[in-house]
């Protein structure tokens, strides 16, 4: 409001001086007017105030605060809509994240109803299923249950002769499995454990009409006790040594040369030293030529192939032996060993020592017993048949 009020104050001292200047130059004064009138308007008179130049300043610092109020104005303005925008581009964003979001929530949630139904679906078909088990199972317990009542009606019912009967079945079952044993296995021990076991359930039921029974039981155990032992397992081993054995026999042999010293010629006449010269080229000649003597032509050394087929043979045969010895075959297995003797002959003029040593272990096996005669146990069994045959009909005829 000031500077307003001083406007007007400049605005006429400017006017004032607008007039008398122009009033000087209309009128033309005389020199000493001209320089009065010079001399007045240089110097400053009381009426017109010195700070019009502070004036100039406070509007330029008004304007400039004007500026400065404008520009933060546009600044905030600026900032202003800045903020607006990113509102809005962060509620676009928002929406967007919502809009997914549901669509995703929507997509699991058709999935977790598909999963319940599923689940629902093999909850009710393993019910189905554990419910028809159930069934079956009840079902078949009941039927269990009805047959364990049944026996155990008849077992109740039992008397004394019905446990008797028990008694007597065992034993025929026990006579059976013994006669088994001696056919098959050819098991005298066995059978032997199985005839005691047996005459002590008869010993056990005590009866006068068993009698017969019991000294058919005697008459086996002592039949089964006879028979001579037979070691199959050593004889068995015996065989495969002498098979690993044929592996090992020499069929052709080089002697060994000892190295001897040359013996340096002596000083002499040349006779001597040609002499000499002779005698040591016939003695090295005759270490590699040996001269046997024999009444009988020499036979003719095996060539590989020969080789290969006579320990081919010797090892089947031996092998042959222990088939025959596990199945109790007497003549098989000394046939066997008759004929592998042929086979090692042919190693006599090779290696002699091993081949010869081997016959004797083979003439020594030949000679054992491996087939004996088993004992018929079948007389026992038809003892205790015939007494229960026997019982059988004295209880139907009471």
């Amino acid at each position: 409001m000031s500077e307003e009020k001083d406007k007007p104050e400049d605005g006429t001292s400017i006017s004032a001086a607008a007039q008398s200047s122009v009033e000087v130059t209309d009128t033309a004064p005389e020199p000493d007017k001209k320089a009065e009138v010079a001399a007045k308007a240089d110097k400053p008179t009381s009426a017109t105030p010195a700070p019009a130049p502070a004036k100039g300043g406070s509007s330029f610092v008004g304007w400039l605060a004007l500026l400065l109020v404008l520009v933060l104005a546009g600044a905030a303005g600026w900032s202003l809509q800045q903020g607006m925008d990113r509102e809005k581009d962060l509620k676009r964003r928002i929406n967007k994240l919502e809009n997914k979001t549901g669509g995703q929530q929507a997509e699991l949630q058709g999935q977790l109803q598909s999963l319940e139904q599923d689940i629902r679906k093999q909850l009710k078909t393993g019910l189905d299923a554990a419910n028809s088990a159930s069934t079956n199972q009840s079902a078949s317990l009941q039927q269990f249950s009805q047959q364990l009542d049944a026996q155990n009606q008849q077992i109740a019912a039992f008397s004394a002769n019905d446990h008797e009967s028990w008694l007597r079945a065992e034993a025929q079952y026990l006579l059976r499995l013994a006669n088994q044993r001696v056919v098959m296995a050819r098991d005298t021990d066995s059978a032997l454990a199985l005839l005691d076991s047996a005459d002590s359930i008869l010993r056990q039921l005590d009866d006068v009409s068993l009698h017969d029974v019991r000294a058919a039981v005697a008459a086996e155990q002592a039949a089964l006790r006879a028979v001579p032992k037979v070691d199959v397992e050593g004889i068995y081993l015996r065989l495969s040594a002498l098979v690993e054995q044929a592996d090992r026999l020499v069929i052709f042999q080089m002697q060994e040369q000892e190295d001897q010293p040359e013996a340096r010629p002596e000083e002499g006449d040349w006779q001597v030293r040609l002499e000499r010269g002779y005698e040591e080229a016939a003695r090295k000649l005759s270490d590699y030529i040996v001269i046997r003597r024999r009444d009988v032509p020499m036979q003719a050394l095996m060539d590989p192939q020969w080789e290969g087929l006579v320990r081919q043979n010797l090892r089947m045969l031996l092998e042959q032996a222990q088939v025959a010895l596990l199945s109790g075959n007497q003549t098989l297995y000394v046939e066997s060993l008759q004929r592998s003797q042929h086979w090692v002959a042919q190693f006599f003029d090779t290696d002699d020592a091993a081949a010869r040593a081997m016959s004797r272990e083979i003439a020594q096996l030949e000679g054992q017993t491996i087939q004996v005669v088993m004992p018929n146990l079948t007389r026992s069994l038809q003892a205790l048949d015939d007494a229960v045959r026997q019982r059988l009909q004295q209880g139907g005829a009471e």
